[in-house]
């Protein structure tokens, strides 16, 4: 939401901070500000905050109102409520019919003798300056109150409302033209402000065509209404028409904004585009009750830890002008209206967590006890495990779902619908992808087994398979066991062991291997070319070069390394390795205790 700081200076009694100063604290408070802009120069100058207001405080944050208040806490300044001469006590002749449980308000007031017209000079720069497109002096009020308030407003042209406004279930396949010329197709899961012929708008959404507002119009029917959040997102999401007035309603907005909202955008429409109010209905059935959520002290502690004292919670309920009231350590929090998303003490801490800063929030370790229950599976796999480990056998997990098994899962990604019979296929993949890798490892050969569950049309079973050398043996968790002769009850438990260095991404491009045997005489001189061969493998490969072949003959033995060459950011090609390892070669062949094989 973009929002206006000249804006925001009309809620606040105490000059604002500079525009950089409340976008750090809103940051590490509040919400994350994408972007700060300048408008204008000198007296006309305005900064815009693009605001990315989270979604459990939409209901009362997306408005320049809602940003001010939590401004106004975070800061410790004094919020101005802006005040609005009542709505007359005119009886609306209009009749008007709540035909669904969905529509939690509605208030209807009518203006004759109004002139559509060019909005004041004032408004349009306001409107604009917060990416709004200035329409006409009716249209305008409404999408000022809007982003001043919060609440969304619609305005009929009275002159199209046949017979009166019904608030309903959209009729099926009813269909309606919205401002803008798109058509949608209702169902009845939608809710309509309809006349008497047909839908004249989507309840929470966008207003239909059929009586939008003209330069000829003269009188209006002026909706300061609130609906179902669920209803409305459902519907704005079917008929792919997400709103700013959906975006607020989805999001609970308050019924209790309405009266204050209407009074406001009525003001604004008589006093720029004159007209006389004929007529106020509001139909407001089930009230929102007051709440008071009692919390204490040490239930705050537990969520953000010892530093947050009775002191730190009052202050930051004086802050932000809660009324509460407190007994020793004990508070009884009146919840704003606005604040639907304060349901428990839970949601009080991060109030609290919040105005102090998480960042000044020293970390501790969450209390830990240990409680272990013996479980007779867990041993039997933790004693296969030890079993596979100690024959250098190394674990891998492979995907659970496959292209073929005896059981089909709704809705599978594409050869994946089955879950898995055996281990085997997993295993032999894994084995070959490693195989193809074990230079890089800095392996000779490659073994592996795993451990998991295999499903059956009756039953689910857990299996161990282990691969040597490319050979599979597969077998039932207790088969396993005693085909090999482990012994449960012996095996330790697990040590876990913090990683001695930290983790490194391996890189993503191919590696290139290449060989090097080299006759020795003696084994100084062996010493010699292994400092050699590490200096190099060091500076140029991707790991520590490997014996992998030895033999003597006569006086001289024969060592045989292999080395692994990989670039991080590119595929390395043969003649860069060629030049690379020509230099290794070279330096071997000056000295005459060495000959290259």
């Amino acid at each position: 939401m973009k929002v206006s700081y000249n804006w925001l200076q009309e809620y606040i009694e105490e000059t604002l901070p500079a525009p950089e100063t409340v976008a750090e604290k809103i940051i590490f408070h509040a919400f994350e500000v994408e972007s700060l802009d300048k408008l204008g120069t000198g007296q006309e100058e305005d900064w815009i905050f693009d605001i990315k207001i989270l979604p459990d405080r939409a209901g009362d944050c997306l408005s320049h109102c809602g940003i001010a208040r939590e401004l106004a806490g975070l800061l410790n300044l004094t919020f101005k409520q802006k005040e609005f001469s009542p709505l007359p006590d005119a009886t609306l002749t209009l009749p008007l019919e709540i035909k669904s449980d969905l529509c939690r308000r509605y208030i209807a007031v009518q203006i004759d003798g109004i002139a559509v017209g060019k909005s004041p000079a004032w408004l349009v720069e306001r409107l604009e300056s917060v990416g709004q497109k200035s329409i006409n002096n009716i249209v305008d009020a409404a999408n000022f109150v809007m982003l001043d308030m919060g609440q969304p407003i619609h305005v009929f042209n009275r002159a199209e409302i046949d017979g009166g406004i019904i608030v309903r279930d959209a009729h099926e396949n009813e269909t309606i033209k919205l401002i803008g010329g798109e058509e949608k197709t209702l169902s009845p899961n939608d809710l309509v402000i309809a006349d008497y012929i047909g839908a004249l708008a989507i309840a929470g959404v966008k207003g239909g065509a059929e009586a939008e507002v003209t330069t000829e119009t003269t009188s209006i029917v002026i909706e300061v209404a609130n609906f179902d959040a669920t209803a409305v997102r459902k519907t704005s999401r079917r008929l792919t028409t997400v709103t700013d007035a959906s975006k607020r309603f989805e999001n609970n907005f308050s019924p209790e904004w309405a009266h204050r909202a209407a009074a406001q955008v009525t003001a604004m429409i008589l006093e720029h585009a004159g007209g006389t109010v004929v007529g106020v209905r509001d139909e407001y059935k089930e009230k929102i009750s007051p709440r008071t959520i009692t919390c204490s002290t040490s239930d705050i502690v537990r969520v953000l830890g010892p530093t947050i004292t009775t002191t730190t919670i009052e202050e930051v309920f004086r802050s932000y002008r809660y009324q509460f009231t407190r007994t020793e350590d004990t508070f009884a929090l009146d919840v704003p209206f606005w604040r639907a998303d304060i349901v428990g003490a839970h949601d009080i801490a991060e109030e609290i967590g919040r105005y102090v800063g998480y960042d000044t929030i020293p970390p501790a370790p969450l209390p830990f006890e240990k409680s272990i229950e013996k479980n007779d599976t867990d041993e039997k796999i933790t004693a296969v495990k030890w079993w596979c480990a100690s024959q250098e056998f190394r674990e891998v997990c492979t995907y659970t779902f496959r292209n073929s098994g005896e059981v089909s899962v709704i809705a599978g990604a594409k050869g994946k619908e089955k879950l898995r019979a055996h281990l085997s296929d997993g295993l032999k993949e894994s084995f070959e992808l490693n195989r193809l890798n074990a230079p890089l490892l800095g392996l000779t050969e490659v073994k592996l087994f795993e451990v998991g569950t295999v499903f059956f049309k009756d039953k689910e079973s857990i299996y161990v398979a282990i691969c040597d050398k490319g050979t599979i043996q597969e077998l039932d968790l207790d088969e396993f066991i005693k085909e090999k002769h482990i012994d449960v009850s012996a095996t330790p438990s697990f040590i876990p062991r913090l990683p001695s260095s930290p983790f490194v991404m391996w890189s993503l491009y191919p590696f290139i291997t290449r060989d090097l045997a080299v006759w020795v005489s003696t084994p100084e001189k062996r010493s010699l070319l292994e400092n050699m061969v590490r200096e190099f493998s060091e500076k140029h490969c991707a790991s520590p070069a490997t014996l992998f072949d030895e033999f003597t003959k006569g006086d001289r033995t024969s060592v045989a390394y292999r080395f692994i060459f990989q670039a991080s950011d590119r595929t390395l090609t043969d003649e860069e390795v060629a030049k690379t390892f020509q230099a290794l070669l070279d330096t071997i062949s000056a000295e005459t205790a060495f000959e290259i094989r």
